[in-house]
């Protein structure tokens, strides 16, 4: 056994690995064996309860020609080309259009591979309040199912319960990486020659967040720890309607679901702390069916601006409607809720109709939450990072969105997954295992013993307490410049001194110590949030997901581009790319956010589709 080797409990080796086991990792698991090549799934928890792909609605969006092709309804009116342009259009250009493309051909070939496995559809309808049905509907925990059998079916081999620490890079080429079984606390070497990594994103790095515990942002910060391009790391999406108030619901987005079921997303209102619809303000057209983006800002500039509840958050209300017709949202919509999340382990079909029954009296607050993370991974349209041999897919990667994620994460993933799983065996065939070096692994595990080392200093507890006081407080939906220079300067002193005085003062044990195993995420979380800062503060406009109350004109003259992060000599290098561009040019011009909304809503308004 080589001197390695020795540093670690055991070693593994590999042709694939693959870092998450849900809607990407699965799904570029399954199609990466139809080539044969040797694969190894490592996941954070329990293959189907773990990231946030358990947690989706969900929907699968295909263009309505694809859709037929499925044998679903579909539209007429839609096509390719027109799916295209929206995606383009209403992320306001920034997308990466060659992966924009590779989405809407991938998405019905991704959709047919969950059908073929035995994914149940609820439903062919409206996605995301659109007139033009894109939506193919189920839940979560059926789409997980659905890749977990599959897995299961072909024996593709899976660790659970480990997470996987630090990405080892020799040779200018991916080698393996090193994880840390959670149950045992043994360490372990995993050599590969291709790794892919499908780990989602971060919101557990803010405190009111949409998203499980384990979405802490690992990926990403591996990622960057090992010299990869990150890419639009300021766009952060927040979710509306989340319930902020009382506290055994907070975080749950259960109200902002049933917003796509009609009649239900006709009806509600939301209110300020005056009684006032503020959405006939910022949307007048659209009110509460605007985009996600949209209502989410206009509901913090409401809070903000002094005209917000008591618990920080504005009123749901459904007041204003007969009680017979909340009774029939009651059995219609609660009755769709309990069917798809029945096998849920987040109950859903309890809170729902209880939500519903206290809504005939009360108004709910809700709030925004850190919800989904647009930027990432730098890949291209094959899901290759800068790194040979690295691939990103799913909500860890960057590039497709632009400054909005417009249409289906679930499709995302699936699409970029399935890429992945495509082009990696590829690559395999042609390269060896690189050589792992020594003195990259004793570094890594001398980091990442440090906690238990240290006798006192900072518990994990502390430093997360201390860490959302930076993000709930500066890095929320609307930023300034002087919360944003704030934040960098206090995640610098996180960085550099309080996560080095980490210390485990549960118990020195490595097995099962979940504090420890946060002392490793929190390095992790913290390093997205700066990240996330230091783009945001060079980002001077307002763009889609992104909003700055110094900068509110979308800028298509100055910042029609993309901020581009690298580690490099320890220093952060920052660049500046345009967006690839296939079919639609760039506009010119500066709009302010009121007018880039109507670009951002052109899809609900009827008139501009003929209707």
């Amino acid at each position: 056994m080589s001197e390695v080797e020795n540093l670690c409990d055991k070693v593994l080796k590999t042709d694939l690995l693959i870092i998450g086991s849900e809607g990407a990792g699965g799904h570029a698991a399954i199609e990466a064996a139809k080539s044969g090549v040797n694969i190894l799934i490592v996941t954070k928890g329990k293959i189907g309860q773990c990231g946030a792909s358990q947690m989706a609605g969900a929907d699968f969006n295909v263009d309505g020609k694809a859709a037929k092709t499925l044998g679903f309804p579909g539209d007429d009116r839609d096509n390719p080309e027109l799916f295209f342009e929206t995606l383009v259009r209403e992320s306001l250009y920034l997308g990466n259009q060659k992966m924009v493309e590779k989405y809407v051909e991938y998405a019905p070939k991704a959709m047919k591979d969950l059908l073929d496995w035995g994914m149940r559809i609820y439903s062919y309808e409206s996605a995301h309040s659109e007139e033009m049905a894109r939506g193919i509907i189920t839940s979560g925990t059926l789409w997980v199912a659905a890749i977990r059998k599959k897995i299961r079916e072909l024996n593709i081999p899976l660790i659970e319960d480990t997470i996987v620490i630090d990405l080892l890079i020799s040779e200018g080429r991916i080698a393996g990486a090193i994880a840390l079984d959670i149950l045992t606390g043994e360490t372990i070497i995993i050599k590969c020659k291709a790794l892919i990594l499908a780990t989602g994103g971060w919101h557990v790095a803010y405190p009111f967040n949409t998203g499980p515990y384990d979405l802490t942002g690992d990926g990403v910060a591996m990622a960057y720890r090992a010299g990869l391009e990150l890419t639009s790391m300021e766009m952060v999406q927040f979710c509306p309607i989340t319930m902020v108030w009382p506290p055994k619901d907070r975080g749950s987005i259960v109200l902002y679901m049933t917003s796509e079921i009609d009649p239900f997303n006709k009806t509600v209102r939301l209110l300020n702390n005056k009684g006032e619809r503020f959405m006939e303000k910022y949307d007048p057209e659209n009110l509460e069916q605007s985009t996600k983006e949209i209502v989410s800002i206009a509901s913090q500039l409401e809070i903000e601006e002094g005209r917000g509840g008591p618990h920080g958050g504005i009123y749901y209300s459904l007041k204003h409607s007969r009680t017979r017709f909340i009774d029939m949202l009651i059995k219609v919509a609660g009755h769709r809720i309990k069917n798809e999340y029945k096998d849920s382990r987040y109950e859903l079909n309890i809170l729902f109709p209880e939500l519903l029954e206290k809504c005939k009296t009360e108004d709910v607050e809700v709030g925004n939450a850190a919800h989904y993370m647009s930027g990432g991974i730098k890949v291209n349209e094959n899901t290759e990072t800068s790194i040979p041999g690295l691939y990103a897919a799913g909500e860890c990667s960057g590039g497709l969105w632009g400054s909005v994620r417009v249409a289906s994460a679930c499709t995302e993933v699936g699409v970029q997954g399935k890429i992945a799983g495509e082009v990696v065996p590829n690559y395999i065939k042609k390269v060896e295992h690189a050589e792992i070096k020594t003195e990259r692994v004793k570094e890594i595990l001398e980091r990442i013993n440090k906690p238990l080392k240290n006798i006192t200093g900072i518990t994990p507890n502390e430093l997360q307490r201390k860490m959302h006081e930076i993000s709930g407080k500066n890095l929320g939906l609307i930023r300034n410049e002087k919360q944003l220079k704030e934040a960098i300067k206090d995640l610098e002193k996180l960085l550099r001194d309080d996560v080095e005085k980490l210390y485990i003062s549960s118990t020195k044990s490595k097995a099962l110590n979940y504090e420890w195993i946060r002392s490793i995420e929190l390095r992790n979380m913290l390093i997205c949030l700066y990240l996330s800062a230091k783009t945001s503060l060079i980002r001077e406009e307002s763009r889609g997901e992104f909003y700055r109350s110094d900068f509110t004109i979308t800028n298509n003259d100055e910042w029609l581009k993309t901020i581009i992060l690298k580690k490099k000599n320890g220093d952060c290098e920052i660049k500046f790319e345009k967006p690839v561009i296939t079919k639609i040019s760039l506009p010119k011009g500066k709009l302010t956010y009121q007018e880039a909304i109507g670009v951002a809503t052109a899809s609900l308004k009827k008139e501009e589709r003929g209707a």
